[in-house]
C-alpha cells in the first residue's frame, strides 16, 4: 500500500474512532428529539416552502453530533480511480453504535490496486466493543479478545472525544428543505475551490452535496465527486467521497460473532 493510501486509511480509522465517542449533546439542536422510522436511505424532496432566510450551513462536528444520538449507523466511503490506468482504491468504513448496550461495531473494508500491481490488496478490519470487552480481527476468523478495566474504557472515550471531524465544505449554496434518511434536513451544494490549480490538470467534475439535520445541525448525508485530467486524458483521476448516517435513534443490536465467543475470556474478578 502506498503512502497516500496509508494516510487515507489512517484518516478513516480516526473518523471511526471519533464517530464512536459518547460526548455531550451537540450545539444548535437536540438530535435525540428526532424519532425517524427505519428504511429510508435516499434523499426525497418534500414540498416544504423555502424559509425567508438562509438556514445555517456549517454542521457541527461528527464527534459532537453522533455522540448525542441513542443509536446510528454511519458509512464513510472513499473510492478513486487513476491517475494511472490500473490504479484504484475502494475504502468503506461502517460503524454501528448503541447507547443502550454501550456497544459499537467498526468495520473497515479496503481494496487498493497501486501502480504496477496486477491484483488488489484487500483488507477487512473489524472491531467489536460491548461494555469493557473488545474483540478485533484483521483477517477472517483471526480474532483477539481483550478485557479492559473500566478506567481504560473511560480513558478511551475521553481520548476519542478529543477528535472532531467535519467534512470539507466550501462556500455552500442553500438548495432547499428535504427529507433524507427520514430526517428533515437542509440541502446545500458546493464546489471545491482551487481544484487543479497546483497540478495544472483540467477539472471535469467538481460537485459536492450535503444534507444537515434541521434539528441538531449534524450531517445526515454527504457526497463529493471530483475528476481531473492532464489535458490529453492520458492521466485521469476520479474521486468520490460519501458519508451516510442511517438508523438514527432506531433499535440496533450489536453482538460478538462466533469467532469472538470461541475465544471469550471471563472478566477478572475485582
Amino acid at each position: 500500500m502506498n503512502k497516500r493510501m496509508f494516510y487515507i486509511v489512517s484518516l478513516l480509522i480516526l473518523m471511526a474512532l471519533a464517530c464512536n465517542s459518547v460526548s455531550s449533546p451537540a450545539t444548535g439542536g437536540t438530535p435525540n428529539s428526532a424519532s425517524p422510522s427505519a428504511g429510508q436511505t435516499h434523499p426525497q424532496s418534500t414540498p416544504t416552502p423555502l424559509p425567508t432566510s438562509t438556514p445555517p450551513a456549517l454542521p457541527v462536528s461528527l464527534n459532537d453530533a453522533l455522540g448525542s444520538l441513542n443509536s446510528f449507523e454511519i458509512a464513510v466511503t472513499f473510492n478513486t480511480s487513476g491517475p494511472g490506468a490500473n490504479q484504484s482504491s475502494s475504502i468503506t468504513n461502517t460503524t454501528d453504535y448503541s447507547q443502550e448496550q454501550d456497544a459499537r461495531h467498526i468495520q473497515l473494508i479496503s481494496s487498493v490496486t497501486s501502480a504496477g500491481d496486477n491484483s488488489p490488496t484487500d483488507s477487512n478490519l473489524q472491531i467489536y466493543r460491548i461494555g469493557n470487552a473488545m474483540c478485533a480481527s484483521t483477517e477472517k476468523d483471526n480474532w483477539t479478545w481483550t478485557n479492559m478495566e473500566p478506567s481504560e474504557t473511560e480513558m478511551l472515550e475521553l481520548t476519542q472525544n478529543m477528535i472532531g471531524i467535519t467534512p470539507l465544505i466550501d462556500h455552500p449554496t442553500f438548495v432547499g428543505a428535504e427529507t433524507v434518511n427520514d430526517i428533515p434536513s437542509n440541502h446545500f451544494t458546493f464546489k471545491v475551490s482551487g481544484l487543479g490549480v497546483k497540478s495544472g490538470y483540467v477539472v471535469t467534475i467538481n460537485q459536492g452535496d450535503y444534507w444537515v439535520a434541521i434539528d441538531g445541525q449534524y450531517v445526515v448525508k454527504y457526497t463529493l465527486v471530483m475528476e481531473t485530467h492532464d489535458g490529453t486524458n492520458t492521466k485521469v483521476l476520479h474521486e468520490e467521497i460519501g458519508i451516510n448516517v442511517t438508523q438514527i435513534n432506531q433499535p440496533i443490536t450489536i453482538a460478538f460473532p462466533d469467532g469472538c465467543l470461541r475465544i471469550q475470556k471471563p472478566t477478572p474478578t475485582p
